[in-house]
């Protein structure tokens, strides 16, 4: 389905108990009931929570500049069985203008497949700072379930979620950008879980040793680690290199401030006893 085949602008009026006008069979406007409740609907679970804060935000600069742009709805009747109305994006600037008793300007799409209302959803926000990378694992956990567990596993580990992500889809951690396009087109994939949960913990014990580090050092400690163990394979031994970084702490610092040398010093410190 095209964005470019969204019906031209309608238009919600919050001023009137809900009454229906067609336009040649085409619902027109949408009037919200007499308990102020908005005739769309929201989809829990694949878009985002309402942060009242940000409704607020909206609702002020409405009240300056008004609406430059409509909230988009889409007809959906495969969720339920019964076509209705969701607002796919917009819902915080929607809120905003009920907020405001403004009427609310829309567009409106057709949606055939769950798999197609998730892919719209990502594209509306591809290009928007306003959709967060959490946001689109909860938008995809509602078809796969691999995001479903990268989103548990989020909430377990303390990891730069691009770096979680990657270590859980087979690559070295450094590899941020084609992993964020990966899970914001639907495309993240978990192989070989098991084993990729225990580095998963190896290097949670890394970065218990390491003190506090920026975003850069963080991740190039975590892809230099994950390339050596790769390469040791079954010769590692863990409690050994732990024991090791624990005693020379100040040569972990410094191996982060140069490349290739972090990986020089797993190398030595694991196979010295």
């Amino acid at each position: 389905m095209s964005l470019k085949n969204a019906k031209a602008k309608n238009r919600l009026t919050t001023t009137a108990t809900l009454t229906y006008e067609e336009n040649n069979g085409r619902m027109k406007i949408f009037y919200l009931n007499k308990d102020g409740k908005k005739g769309f609907l929201y989809l829990d679970g694949i878009n985002r929570p309402i942060i009242p804060g940000q409704v607020t935000k909206l609702a002020r600069s409405l009240l300056l500049i008004g609406c430059v742009r409509p909230v988009t709805v889409a007809r959906i009747k495969f969720l339920t069985g019964k076509e209705e109305q969701y607002i796919i994006d917009g819902q915080h600037l929607f809120n905003g203008l009920i907020r405001n008793n403004m009427d609310i300007p829309y567009v409106e799409i057709k949606i055939s497949s769950k798999q197609e209302l998730v892919e719209i959803i990502a594209l509306l926000n591809a290009s928007s700072k306003s959709w967060t990378m959490v946001d689109y694992i909860t938008a995809w956990s509602s078809i796969h379930d691999d995001y479903k567990k990268l989103r548990n596993y989020y909430n377990i580990y303390d990891f730069d979620i691009s770096i979680l992500a990657a270590v859980l889809s087979g690559s070295n951690g450094n590899s941020g950008g084609t992993v964020t396009k990966r899970i914001k087109c639907g495309e993240f994939r978990i192989i070989n879980e098991k084993d990729n949960v225990q580095l998963l913990d190896y290097l949670t014990d890394i970065l218990k040793i390491a003190p506090r580090m920026n975003r850069f050092e963080n991740r190039y400690l975590c892809s230099e680690y994950i390339t050596f163990l790769k390469n040791k394979g079954t010769n590692y031994n863990h409690a050994c290199l732990l024991q090791n970084l624990t005693r020379r702490k100040e040569q972990l610092v410094l191996a982060t401030q140069e490349v290739g040398k972090l990986s020089e010093l797993f190398e030595k410190l694991s196979n010295k006893k």
